[in-house]
């Protein structure tokens, strides 16, 4: 079991970590605080003897300190107790940006030796932006200066500010994370002739100090943070934190006679992947991904980004190999996913991944060293989440392991002609889709749910994106209304005219719509794929020229087209693609239903048909 000792930034990103990976944990702090904590909260005062009793009794093996920088006296009691018991410690601190003494800037060992200089400078008004537990600390200070305390605007600083001896007319409750521009206003609104600070850090917002003291021209006298007992690992970033953590994991959390499985490299990065192709559609990675393996069992990873832009995006995840005695454990495995214009999806090789150079393996000779299981995995959820976004299935995968290079020369990789880094591997954790008897079973649950709800309307749309997209044509119809059909247009129809619909929406965006205009009830990538020479031919019959035809059947992906036929909604192309859809979809009719078929071009383009 973990004890983390919180009530900062850095304590509640731990405790995110962990309940990312699902990681039981006590979180400990002094008041009833950070509430959103999903661990077994622990609450008061704990000085070694405490902890020594906490541990022993809850069977403690690993303390994570990311309690606050100036916590001296818990610091201490924390590592007494831990080298007592035989403990391992991570101390997860905050990032503290270099401060150099300057024309503004002044550093002290203590606050004491800062009040005494102070008290013997002519500063009259003061501004502590040191928080509340420092009132008592500055009273000689405030004793004999006008003497301002901005504290954090909660129930708990208020109250502790009271029970100071300290007039309450000279504490402001602020937020901390308020800019330059407000602390600045304050600080002229005040009179302050100097700021008093703690060396913050980043979290501590301490650049913000810094730049009104400039702006301002006034001076900013800063204690220095304490130095910190000799844990065994110290850290100030997540990634670093969980790849430590890891490490540790493998040794002082093992249980004797117990074997820990671990994820393969496959599977991380199917998850990196996914995590991409999320950023890429919705313009900011998540803070993690879940992956389903094959026993159903779920497992979700952090995410770490590395680079987003319109085209690509890529990101790392760490690798737990649980016990198994793998060099990469506790390790980057990144993908960096880049949208293509040809379809499919195309394996190509990242810095410290292997290239095969031997015949014999899974994999041709010159590939990425990405064994099939692999490849397939992050092919499924590409191919799942295209369907999903209504996106274009056209990726090329770039794997990298940023350590890989080194790590392979422990591994037999060069023996079996694997070069240059290393590979992935795996057979499990694979994706299972959902099959169509699965999916159209969801979705005459879905239909029957309308109709029990006095809907005889419903929308059908291929997703999400499609779905908003119409939801302001269709104010009077609820959510159940809405229906996505994936790539089972035909089918769907016909589910809809069983149950008795009396009207039927049908949006499709442009990629489907030309497998739709063909005759494809089933747009799947697997049953069929953009047709050219069809498309060319639509072109030819809206009075398109032999050139324009021509270019569109050098195409790869039907969304091109919208750069040699620009969209408008009199355009004869795409009002002939849309009633081609039509077309096809009213022989599934019957007299009693109508059909509307909405054809979504590009991010605002649309054509109605009925």
């Amino acid at each position: 079991m973990i004890l983390i000792f919180g009530g900062t930034t850095e304590g509640k990103r731990v405790a995110e970590l962990f309940d990312i990976i699902d990681q039981q944990y006590f979180y400990s702090t002094k008041t009833d605080s950070h509430k959103q904590i999903k661990g077994e909260r622990v609450f008061g005062d704990m000085d070694s003897s405490k902890i020594k009793g906490f541990c022993q009794n809850k069977g403690i093996r690993l303390i994570v300190d990311a309690a606050h920088p100036f916590a001296v006296y818990l610091h201490d009691n924390i590592f007494r107790a831990a080298q007592e018991l035989g403990i391992s410690t991570i101390r997860y601190e905050r990032k503290f940006p270099e401060i150099k003494s300057s024309k503004q800037v002044r550093l002290f060992d203590s606050y004491e030796c800062m009040t005494e200089i102070l008290l013997q400078e002519d500063h009259q008004n003061v501004l502590a932006l040191t928080g509340v537990q420092t009132i008592n600390k500055l009273k000689p200070l405030w004793r004999q200066r006008t003497c301002y305390f901005r504290i954090l605007d909660t129930d708990l600083s208020r109250q502790k500010a009271r029970e100071t001896d300290l007039d309450y007319q000279f504490v402001i409750p602020m937020d901390p994370k308020a800019g330059v521009e407000e602390l600045a206003i304050l600080t002229k609104k005040l009179n302050a002739e100097i700021l008093l600070s703690k060396e913050s850090g980043e979290s501590g917002l301490f650049e913000t100090k810094e730049k009104v003291a400039e702006q301002l021209n006034i001076p900013l006298w800063v204690v220095k943070r304490p130095a910190l007992p000799d844990f065994d690992y110290v850290v100030d970033d997540p990634k670093v934190f969980l790849q430590q953590f890891y490490q540790v994991k493998k040794t002082s959390l093992k249980v004797e006679g117990q074997l820990r499985s671990g994820l393969t490299t496959g599977t991380c990065l199917t998850a990196a992947t996914k995590a991409c192709f999320i950023a890429l559609t919705e313009k900011k990675f998540p803070k993690w991904v879940e992956v389903e393996l094959p026993g159903g069992e779920k497992v979700r990873y952090p995410i770490f980004p590395v680079n987003l832009s319109s085209k690509s995006a890529s990101c790392v995840v760490i690798k737990d190999a649980g016990d198994d005695p793998d060099v990469i454990h506790g390790k980057e495995i990144g993908c960096e996913l880049s949208v293509m214009d040809q379809s499919g999806v195309q394996f190509i090789r990242g810095k410290g991944l292997g290239v095969v150079t031997l015949p014999g393996l899974q994999v041709p000779v010159g590939e990425p060293a990405i064994n099939p299981v692999p490849r397939q995995m992050v092919s499924n959820v590409l191919e799942k989440l295209s369907e999903q976004y209504e996106m274009d299935l056209a990726f090329e995968v770039k794997a990298f392991i940023p350590e890989g290079e080194e790590l392979a020369k422990l591994t037999f990789n060069p023996r079996i002609g694997v070069e240059g880094g290393i590979s992935i591997i795996g057979t499990t954790g694979i994706v299972k889709p959902l099959s169509n008897e699965a999916f159209l079973a969801s979705i005459k649950q879905q239909v029957k749910v309308a109709k029990g709800n006095q809907c005889a309307e419903i929308v059908l749309t291929s997703g999400k994106r499609s779905e908003n997209r119409l939801k302001d044509k269709f104010p009077h119809l609820p959510q159940v209304a809405y229906i996505h059909f994936g790539n089972l247009v035909g089918d769907t129809i016909k589910l809809a005219v069983d149950e008795g619909m009396e009207k039927i929406n049908v949006a499709i965006m442009f990629g489907k719509s030309v497998k739709l205009a063909e005759g494809n009830m089933n747009t799947h990538s697997k049953n069929v794929v953009f047709n050219a020479d069809f498309v060319a031919g639509l072109a030819k019959q809206a009075g398109n020229s032999d050139e324009i035809q021509n270019q569109i059947k050098e195409l790869k992906l039907a969304n091109a087209i919208l750069d040699i036929i620009p969209f408008s909604e009199n355009e004869a192309f795409y009002n002939l693609v849309a009633q081609k859809c039509l077309k096809n979809c009213q022989p599934l009719l019957n007299e009693s239903c109508t059909l509307q078929l909405f054809l979504l071009v590009g991010d605002e383009g649309m054509i109605i048909v009925e």
